[in-house]
């Protein structure tokens, strides 16, 4: 350069480096013309080396920017492609500068290049794009403002040459040859031709990793900057960002945790602009895959077709023939590739071409914009499921919402994601958020569907079950009910899909079972009692005895839930499955159980659900007609821990000289005051319904003396108190009736229809020891053994613990504490003043009197006597 230049240059004065830039500019001019490229190389070597590389000296930096700005201008769109490689790498170094002012000249040094330079400068795009993104949120305004604007020229040349902009020259200018060719002989000058470089200057394949390092900034202007580049790229037409959607995805989810409303607002912005594009290319894909599907097929059908006419020719051409020369004469067979036949083929062939090529298919047809994207959905998805667990209720609704649009495009891609969604999502369902929580039913729903519908034989993708029903187990323990409810769906479900992985976790499952049932909501219980009746098939008794044998040992461990729920439970654990089933499962448990008191507990339980509950009427039905000896021995023997169930269980099955001479037996040991309370309560059932053909057979003393005797005999181990008086006020109502005698004839005798169809004669009900003396004593003997037994474990818990036996019934669920009418509320009978009696509020519950009252009143009574 000229030694003016170089003294112009360095002034100190703005408008004197100006003046200079522009006599800089018009030497460069004149080099052009006089092709003097050596010079220019010297000059734009001498400005990088001696003015914009020189450190901590900042107006040297300035008038380098200036003198490289002038340059570029000097050298035009045509020349300046060629020293891009030169003049870019110390503008863009200086942007690095601490000198502020520095910054600020390279934004405008930068910005006059790419002006003059246009689609050339795209060769250089991500070095650009990466100092743009750091001086955007540079700490000085003015640098700040001239960002903007070199941002803005940027995106403009983007949006207009990027998808279509091809560099004149190769990258290399060192590697350009000469333009012409002078032929030294003849003198003729030739213009060189040479291979061009037809890579687009703009790579977005190049731009998308420097976009991933990037896309996690977490300064709220640079997050700004990132969106507006990305709503350029989105809509510049060729691009197709939208392909490498999974790479940039996840960074600008976090987006909508920034503490900035416009950093949010903008990024929802865009993200519902990309969820748009996304099923535009989706659902433009699956129209496209449609229609070749049915051309495919019309073309098959036109193909079956002209086999069918081919064939008739043939038949047509084979019987001519042999009407011709005889038929008796042989004639050769007609091959069907011979002749016309294989014409048609030929003809057929050429016609159809090869169906398999989707991409003769589309023939013809016009191209639009996407068809041909790839999206990958399971990247996609995986970005989301992973963003579902993000503590920001934007982020969870606005991933639920991308879930709830890509299943319905996409929804065999959800398939491997399975286990992992749901653990995430079942918390989402009782967000606080409503429209997290509506959201994520919708989803849950819908993938429930997926799963009950998909083919696993149809596709390369198994659902992996156990790992869906260890994730749900686990979660199960620590959700709230929402959550637990969904839960119980799945199990539900993937037993219906696969019962052998729900049937592999036995422990997790019983858990599962055991806390659903001692829950209070009526919807979790309803599952649970589902999944049950499926686990517990006909042929699952194993299942069902482990199941029962956990659900004791929970009541044993859990006083609170044995007094409030247990009742309750086991009722509708018997309205799922067949009463007569769990009973009989539960009398082995029980003749195992070394727990005393428990056992009667439990005892108690069953038999007051067996008098009062309306599940068990065919189960009470059954054992009034005898129709199960078996199954009535194998409840006595196991009920003789409790003494008044046994009682209990002889009058449903009418067995009433049973009864007697079980009462018989039963007062030859102390009666307790346990037993006292039992007896209390059951004589407050005898006013049940269900005891009415009893009640009514009081009428008929001399067919049925056992049962006055056995009601008598319960009256005389009684104390003076309100049970004695129900009983005692029967009894004697019936008294006047029974002593008179009536003729033994009848104007209808009722036939009973037993529980298994068939009809049986009333009188079958009076039971009598005589018809089996065998069988009788032998429950008379066990049953005396039990008790004599019981009599010694007494009185060793009396003096090891010092205290009085706990008085069965206090335990059991006197009212349900959850007060929802969704359950049954157990009524407690309140003894009314006028006749001291009173019906229960409800015949399928407990009935629990005040129990304070009645056990002080026994008591006092029996001191007394």
């Amino acid at each position: 350069m000229d030694k003016s230049i170089i003294k112009g240059l360095n002034d100190k004065v703005y408008e004197k480096r100006k003046t200079t830039a522009l006599e800089l500019e018009k030497l460069v001019k004149q080099c052009l013309v006089d092709n003097d490229y050596a010079r220019i190389d010297k000059i734009i070597s001498e400005l990088c080396r001696d003015y914009a590389y020189a450190l901590h000296q900042p107006m040297a930096r300035n008038a380098g920017l200036m003198g490289l700005a002038a340059t570029a201008i000097a050298l035009g769109s045509n020349d300046v492609s060629k020293y891009l490689r030169n003049i870019l790498p110390p503008v863009l170094a200086c942007f690095g500068d601490q000198n502020d002012q520095v910054r600020f000249y390279a934004c405008e040094s930068l910005y006059n290049i790419a002006k003059i330079s246009k689609g050339e400068i795209l060769v250089y795009f991500n070095e650009i794009f990466d100092v743009l993104c750091k001086v955007s949120a540079d700490t000085e305004n003015s640098v700040r403002g001239a960002a903007e604007l070199l941002d803005r020229l940027i995106k403009d040349i983007v949006a207009e040459r990027a998808s279509s902009y091809i560099s004149v020259v190769s990258n290399n200018p060192d590697d350009v040859p000469q333009a012409t060719n002078v032929d030294p002989l003849t003198g003729n000058v030739y213009q060189n031709n040479f291979e061009q470089n037809d890579e687009l200057a703009f790579s977005l394949p190049k731009f998308i990793p420097l976009l991933i390092e990037r896309i996690y900034a977490i300064n709220p202007t640079t997050r700004m900057f990132l969106v507006d580049w990305i709503k350029v790229l989105l809509n510049a037409p060729g691009l197709e960002l939208i392909s490498f959607l999974p790479s940039f995805l996840g960074g600008l989810l976090t987006f909508l945790g920034d503490s900035h409303k416009d950093v949010r607002v903008a990024t929802q912005s865009l993200l519902d602009l990309l969820l748009k594009e996304v099923v535009r290319i989706s659902t433009l894909q699956n129209d496209i895959q449609k229609r070749i599907e049915e051309k495919m097929g019309l073309l098959k059908e036109r193909n079956i077709s002209m086999k069918k006419e081919d064939g008739t020719i043939i038949a047509e051409r084979k019987k001519s023939l042999m009407n011709a020369f005889g038929t008796e004469q042989k004639v050769e067979p007609i091959s069907i590739e011979s002749s016309g036949t294989s014409i048609a083929k030929e003809t057929l062939e050429s016609s159809l071409g090869d169906i398999s090529d989707i991409n003769q298919l589309r023939d013809g047809e016009e191209y639009i914009p996407g068809q041909d994207i790839n999206l990958n959905f399971p990247d996609i998805i995986s970005i989301l499921v992973n963003n579902l667990a993000s503590s920001e209720p934007e982020i969870q609704l606005l991933t639920l919402s991308w879930m709830d649009a890509i299943l319905g495009l996409s929804s065999d891609d959800f398939i491997p994601f399975l286990s992992k969604i749901l653990s995430l999502l079942l918390k989402l369902l009782s967000s606080t958020d409503l429209h997290i929580s509506e959201i994520s039913h919708i989803l849950n729903e819908k993938l429930l569907v997926l799963c009950s519908d998909y083919d696993e034989s149809k596709s390369n993708d198994l659902i992996a079950y156990g790992s869906i029903v260890n994730s749900l187990t686990l979660k199960f323990f620590d959700s709230d009910v929402e959550a637990k409810v969904a839960c119980l769906d799945w199990l539900i479900l993937i037993y219906r899909k696969a019962p052998t992985e729900i049937l592999e976790h036995n422990d997790s499952m019983f858990l599962t079972l055991l806390k659903s049932l001692s829950n209070n909501d009526i919807r979790l219980i309803e599952r649970a009692l589902n999944l049950l009746q499926n686990l517990c098939s006909k042929a699952n008794d194993k299942y069902l005895r482990k199941f029962l044998e956990n659900f004791l040992n929970l009541l044993k461990k859990d006083p609170k839930l044995l007094k409030l729920r247990a009742n309750y439970i086991m009722r509708k654990i018997c309205a799922s499955l067949t009463p007569e089933r769990v009973y009989k499962v539960l009398a082995s448990i029980l003749n195992a159980q070394e727990d005393v008191i428990f056992t009667r507990m439990i005892i108690q339980i069953l038999s007051t659900n067996l008098l009062t509950a309306p599940e068990m009427s065919m189960l009470r039905r059954k054992l009034r007609q005898s129709e199960d000896i078996m199954f009535f021995n194998l409840l006595f023997k196991s009920w003789c821990p409790n003494p008044v169930s046994v009682i209990a269980l002889c009058f449903i099955a009418e067995n009433y000289e049973l009864v007697y001479a079980i009462l018989q037996i039963y007062s030859n040991h102390d009666i307790k005051l346990n037993d006292l309370v039992q007896l209390d309560i059951l004589i407050q059932f005898f006013e049940l319904p269900v005891f009415t053909r009893m009640r009514l057979q009081l009428l008929e003393q001399q067919k049925f003396p056992f049962l006055y005797k056995s009601l008598y005999g319960i009256l005389m181990m009684l104390p003076q108190s309100k049970a004695y008086d129900i009983l005692n006020k029967r009894l004697t109502s019936v008294n006047v009736w029974a002593n008179q005698s009536f003729p033994n004839t009848t104007f209808y005798k009722p036939r009973v229809t037993s529980a298994s169809g068939s009809i049986s004669d009333p009188d079958i009900s009076q039971r009598s020891v005589g018809q089996s003396k065998l069988h009788c004593q032998e429950l008379m003997d066990h049953f005396d053994k039990v008790v004599g037994t019981e009599d010694l474990f007494d009185a060793e818990y009396i003096s090891a613990n010092n205290s009085q036996l706990p008085i069965l019934g206090t335990f059991l669920d006197s009212a349900d504490v959850d007060n929802e009418s969704s359950l049954p509320n157990i009524g407690q009978i309140i003894l009314s003043n006028n006749d001291n009696m009173d019906v229960p509020n409800d015949a399928s519950s407990v009935i629990e009197h005040s129990l304070t009252h009645d056990a002080s009143t026994t008591l006092s009574s029996r001191n007394m006597s």
